[in-house]
């Protein structure tokens, strides 16, 4: 196990920009203002098509990764394509929609890369209690990164929406940073005739969860402003307090899951999974904002006990060379869960008779009920354990 300040600095500074897809966000009506011929919801995909491109490339990242193409090659591959892809329609504001949305395919291409690897070098880094403080760290880093990237978008886009691209430069720091970072010791390998292990089922269970956990989480990201409008709880701007508590509750469960998980052990995973529950509950049955809030900071805590549960789990239940995959199935599922989240329960309504444009609290209501129940099911559930030895 390696364990100096600069090493854990490096693996961290990954987490920093896997939240850089919201940077835009705040832009989105600036960018409408400035492209009026295109329809709005083809102007989503300057959002949107970051996400869908990073998928793909997540699999593809995670399979290649420490085997085919060394960790420190992909990272740097992605990050200059981050960055890249990301600050280009800065310099294109007399270029079409089109093409800006091609570089934005770059950007979520670069992102993708990046994704699977940062869970991956802290499983090739660390063990024990310093990996399960590492698994914590990052969900605060990421975090930090995500409201950084986002408020800097916002304050560029009050200048012109083209500036809020140029914040996706802050890329350069993880860039710098993972210059130096060391190439992890190479996984052991079977020997000459042994059959090559394959990715146990625990993988795909976990991405299972995580896609579901996220459809159901995800009416939560995109219809509080509604849910808030809708009850007379307050503005736009009190909609943006309260999915920053969303943050500040996965930064929180981030900084105490070591200890969380040092108590829990497998039992973690449920806890985080049930907060999830209460969440919706607030949410669902809440008719004041402070019940919103309430609602956020729980469910990002849960989320910041989930995240590090699965991936420590995944590190004692595959072969380390299989870590970077098993990474990247995971996050590319977490991606497509949000994006299906609408079309899931567009499709429940429709099929359940529910108008969600009278009825908003509809996803909450069957998310509180489904989320109690995956959470007492996974008490009952212990994922196997890898017997192969780790690496140092």
């Amino acid at each position: 196990m390696k364990n100096n300040t600069f090493l854990k600095i490096a693996v961290l500074s990954v987490f920093f920009v896997q939240m850089g897809v919201g940077t835009i966000t705040p832009a989105i009506a600036s960018i409408a203002a400035a492209f009026p011929d295109v329809p709005f919801t083809s102007l989503l995909l300057v959002s949107t098509l970051a996400v869908l491109m990073s998928v793909p490339a997540t699999l593809i990242s995670g399979r290649l990764a420490g085997g085919v193409v060394k960790y420190k090659t992909l990272l740097i591959i992605g990050m200059i394509l981050f960055i890249g892809g990301g600050m280009a329609p800065y310099f294109m504001t007399t270029s079409s929609f089109t093409a800006i949305l091609i570089v934005r395919a770059i950007f979520g291409i670069g992102l993708g890369i990046v994704t699977p690897l940062g869970a991956a070098l802290i499983i090739a880094f660390f063990d024990g209690e310093v990996r399960a403080q590492m698994m914590g760290l990052s969900g605060v880093v990421g975090n930090v990164g995500g409201i950084l990237f986002q408020l800097l978008g916002g304050f560029a886009a009050t200048i012109s929406w083209e500036y809020a691209f140029l914040v996706h430069g802050l890329g350069i720091i993880t860039l710098v940073i993972i210059l130096f970072l060391p190439e992890p010791a190479k996984a052991p390998v079977q020997a000459v005739g042994e059959a090559k292990p394959k990715l146990p089922g625990a993988v795909f269970a976990f991405a299972g969860l995580i896609f579901f956990l996220m459809v159901l989480i995800y009416p939560m990201l995109v219809n509080m402003s509604s849910i808030i409008a809708a009850g007379g709880m307050g503005t736009a701007g009190d909609a943006a307090l309260v999915l920053t508590m969303f943050t500040v509750g996965g930064m929180l469960g981030g900084l105490i899951f070591a200890k969380v998980f040092g108590i829990f052990k497998s039992n973690t995973m449920p806890l985080g999974v049930a907060l999830i529950a209460v969440a919706m509950v607030s949410i669902g049955l809440g008719n004041s904002i402070a019940f919103m809030y309430i609602g956020t900071t729980v469910a990002g805590v849960g989320l910041g006990f989930i995240m590090p549960s699965i991936f420590m789990n995944l590190g004692a239940a595959v072969h380390p060379s299989q870590m970077p995959t098993a990474s990247g199935i995971v996050m590319a599922s977490m991606n497509v869960g949000g994006f299906c989240s609408a079309y899931f329960f567009a499709l429940l309504a429709g099929v359940m008779g529910v108008d969600m444009m009278v009825n908003i609290k509809f996803p909450f209501y069957v998310s509180m009920i489904t989320v109690a129940a995956i959470a007492i099911v996974l008490l009952f559930i212990k994922p196997k354990q890898q017997s192969a030895a780790q690496p140092e």
